[in-house]
């Protein structure tokens, strides 16, 4: 037969379990007050299940262990609020006969069973509720739609007491990062599209500007060229760069997919020769013209992109030259 644990020495067990979190995430409870030699009265909390009309609440309750326990079950009473049927919608008292662990305790039952048994009983009165709705109960549909309302409407009172309280709070000033930041989004937005009346870069370089010229950078984009002026650079000009290198890619990998086809063909016209059943037009003919037409526009696209590199280049040399006598007459002036 095994030893009975003293009231206290239990009650010490179960305090030490609830400080240090040891217990389910879901329920927590620890003594109401530090000073209390016979450990009767507790507090315990409950939070609501997920994917039920208590989900993100917590729920308090008080406990009380009496000189019997853990011979008899503690009692309980809720401090929130709650609509459940075991609990008095007056008193908050929790109604031991409608809580299986609490008509049917045992000893080795404790305070973190009867937490557990309680947020079990939310979820399942969420289900009969559902269940009922689902059954046709007139009830149960007119207490969901009512649920539904009540949630809706208190999101939205909670999102306009964020709100008013956020109006309430002193504006916090940005740092140097979220300014940059900040920055780079609005001019993002700004040069999302090309201004109809931007000249065009190669019409580069002025022959008069006013502050400082700004010398183009001749950068190569793997194969595609352009000039930049400053970062960050336009957004249009990255979507015009990042189009033009997708079109050469796509016509990279139907390149490598028809010469692989071709391969193909051959050797059905190989099968033809020697079968005798040669056509007028063969199966690499066609594969072959557009391997070729694919060649050609690859490379088509890659010259253009030479000669708009080179006279990009001019370009960058012209300001240069232009950048270095402007500076000569400022000096010379000063």
């Amino acid at each position: 037969m095994s030893a009975i644990v003293p009231r206290n020495f239990r009650l010490l067990e179960e305090l030490e379990k609830g400080e240090k979190g040891l217990g389910a995430e879901a329920c927590s409870y620890g003594l109401a007050d530090g000073e209390d030699t016979m450990m009767s009265n507790w507090n315990g909390t409950i939070l609501g299940p997920p994917n039920s009309v208590h989900e993100n609440r917590i729920y308090s309750v008080n406990i009380h262990c009496g000189p019997d326990y853990p011979d008899n079950p503690p009692t309980l009473q809720f401090i929130s609020r709650v609509n459940l049927p075991c609990v008095d919608q007056q008193t908050g008292k929790v109604d031991p006969t409608q809580v299986p662990c609490l008509a049917q305790w045992k000893r080795a039952y404790t305070m973190e069973t009867v937490l557990i048994e309680l947020r079990r009983n939310f979820a399942l009165k969420a289900l009969d509720l559902l269940d009922h709705a689902r059954r046709g109960s007139q009830h149960a549909i007119e207490k969901l739609s009512s649920i539904i309302s009540r949630t809706k409407s208190l999101k939205e009172q909670q999102a306009a007491e964020q709100r008013k309280f956020r109006e309430l709070q002193p504006s916090k000033p940005m740092s140097p990062k979220q300014i940059q930041k900040e920055k780079t989004k609005r001019f993002e937005e700004e040069t999302s599209r090309k201004h109809p009346d931007a000249p065009d870069i190669l019409e580069r370089p002025y022959s008069t500007v006013s502050g400082s010229r700004r010398v183009p950078v001749l950068v190569n984009a793997r194969g595609v060229p352009f000039l930049r002026i400053k970062k960050p650079q336009p957004r249009n000009l990255s979507g015009v760069i990042r189009s033009k290198l997708e079109k050469r890619w796509n016509r990279i990998v139907t390149r490598d997919r028809l010469a692989v086809e071709l391969l193909f063909a051959k050797d059905e016209d190989h099968w033809d020769r020697l079968t005798d059943t040669a056509e007028r037009s063969t199966w690499s003919e066609g594969v072959k013209r557009a391997l070729d037409d694919v060649y050609e526009k690859i490379r088509k696209t890659d010259r253009q992109n030479r000669e708009l590199s080179e006279r990009m280049w001019q370009t960058v040399l012209q300001e240069r030259a232009l950048a270095r006598q402007e500076s000569l007459e400022r000096n010379s002036r000063h």
